[in-house]
């Protein structure tokens, strides 16, 4: 990175903040985001989440400098960047694929950036080694990439970015090339890095849960533009649509008329059978129900109260049970955890919804 002669002095407060302004970009008739606008807070960890095609991977890129963009404004540490490049901008990326060279050792993977910036070998090869041991690498400097796991081979690549000591540090799917476990265990690594640098991070993925595991803050993309932001417990707990609340962990959505009473509260009513609902995002009018497996509940058929079901198939899975339920109001899933407690000769069942942890959004 260069260092660029008309940046601004920022101050320790704004070290590190990310400021969009209805940034858009088009790609000729496409508009790949549109008027996108949020403010990233220092030392925190924002993770764009979103399907293939929301936008999140062309919002990192600008953020890069690979990406300019057709409108709006970008600030970086209090300094407008929107039309600086990336050798201008004090931030590094590490992108899915890794991108070592596979010619060139850990060690020289590590010091390429500090040695194309004029750093002398000695002290480049000093940083690089510091950097190599906060990933948990110290010694592996003279492997060749081919030589590592993906799993290694992902932290040289994070080892590479943060040797820069950015004020922004950049993550395209991190994650994509690794299996199962392995995803689990360098995630909670990122994660516990990032914390101990305290570096702004922004984190690209389409995997919910990753986002969930890894974040201060989520910004959900749908469309070019954003649909929700904010905590993990909040999105989840709080969707204001039909999108965010399937995105965000799978959820029963059921097509429904939102009643609010005289008193306040707030009635969904699907054909016949009402349900009392705790929140409602929307007004009253058509609308979604939102019933997380965990506002759900099962009963023996003897019971008066609920609404009658018909178990269609359940499927163990470990530690965990998952029912697939016919209803009245529609089919409906189900995850029993206290897999002990299962019965497989259950089939006709009563079905119960919490008031509390259902919410009513926008159809």
């Amino acid at each position: 990175m260069l260092h660029n002669p008309n940046a601004a002095t920022a101050t320790k407060a704004d070290h590190g903040r990310v400021i969009f302004d209805r940034v858009s970009k088009s790609y000729g008739a496409v508009r790949a985001v549109e008027a996108v606008s949020f403010d990233l807070e220092p030392g925190t960890l924002v993770t764009l989440l979103g399907p293939s095609g929301c936008g999140k991977t062309t919002t990192l890129r600008m953020i890069a400098g690979l990406e300019m963009p057709t409108d709006g404004r970008i600030l970086i540490s209090d300094e407008d960047v929107s039309t600086l490049p990336a050798t201008y901008r004090n931030v590094a990326m590490v992108f899915q694929s890794y991108a070592l060279f596979p010619h060139m050792t850990v060690m020289g993977n590590v010091t390429y950036g500090l040695r194309m910036s004029g750093m002398k070998n000695a002290e480049a090869r000093s940083k690089a080694e510091q950097a190599l041991e906060i990933v948990g690498l110290a010694g592996y400097g003279e492997r060749l990439p081919s030589e590592l796991s993906g799993g290694q081979q992902q932290r040289v690549a994070v080892a590479r970015a943060v040797v820069l000591q950015p004020e922004v540090l950049l993550l395209d799917e991190p994650l994509s090339n690794l299996d199962a476990k392995l995803r689990r265990q360098v995630r909670d690594e990122i994660r516990a890095l990032q914390q101990r640098l305290g570096v702004t991070t922004v984190y690209v993925t389409h995997d919910q849960e990753e986002a969930m595991a890894v974040s201060d803050r989520i910004v959900i993309m749908q469309g070019g533009c954003i649909a929700q932001d904010g905590t993990a417990m909040e999105l989840y707990e709080q969707p204001r649509t039909a999108f965010v609340a399937s995105f965000m962990g799978d959820a029963n959505l059921l097509d429904c008329e939102a009643l609010r009473s005289s008193d306040g509260s707030w009635v969904a009513m699907i054909g016949d059978h009402q349900f009392p609902v705790a929140a409602s995002g929307v007004e009253a009018g058509a609308a979604k129900l939102v019933a997380r497996s965990s506002a759900i509940s099962i009963g023996p058929a003897s019971e008066r109260t609920g609404v009658p079901g018909e178990i269609r198939s359940c499927t163990f899975l470990g530690d965990r049970v998952l029912y697939r339920i016919e209803t009245p109001v529609g089919e409906l899933f189900h995850i029993k955890h206290d897999t002990l407690a299962h019965d497989a000769s259950e089939n006709e069942v009563r079905v119960h919804l919490d008031p509390a942890r259902l919410r009513l959004v926008a159809r």
